[in-house]
């Protein structure tokens, strides 16, 4: 291994705490003003530590990873397909014009997707930062 993976890895295990984790409830809420936005290669399901998911070209997949300021420290948010789904509902539901750095951001597990067991349904709401504080850009 070599110690730039190792130094990736160090950083990895400093994060925030998971927002959720595998034995999060049905029915948990994180909600917290966003303090990070970024975008980052997928890890595989299932796979080796440090191995991440490849498209059909072999591209890294991305997901983003948002961190949350919440009362309880900072989460992180690893946004799956069906997260990002129910934060841009919230996101139109707010008339928003952007996904910034200093909104608050609350998300809902809301249980299993029955249609995909191993799939997690959420839901979300977005309130946009105050004036003056975050813009598009600040990821």
């Amino acid at each position: 291994m070599s110690s730039n993976t190792l130094g990736r890895r160090f950083r990895r295990a400093a994060r925030p705490l998971s927002a959720f984790g595998k034995n999060t409830e049905i029915g948990t809420t994180v909600t917290g003003l966003i303090t990070k936005i970024a975008e980052e290669p997928k890890p595989k399901f299932d796979g080796a530590p440090d191995e991440i998911e490849l498209d059909d070209d072999g591209q890294p997949v991305t997901q983003a990873v948002i961190t949350l300021g919440t009362s309880a420290g900072p989460r992180t948010l690893y946004v799956s397909w069906r997260m990002e789904q129910a934060i841009g509902i919230a996101l139109e539901d707010s008339g928003a014009e952007d996904f910034e750095i200093g909104a608050t951001l609350a998300v809902t597990y809301t249980g299993p997707d029955l249609s995909y067991p191993k799939a997690r349904l959420f839901t979300a709401t977005y309130t946009p930062a105050p004036t003056g504080v975050g813009g598009s850009g600040n990821r």
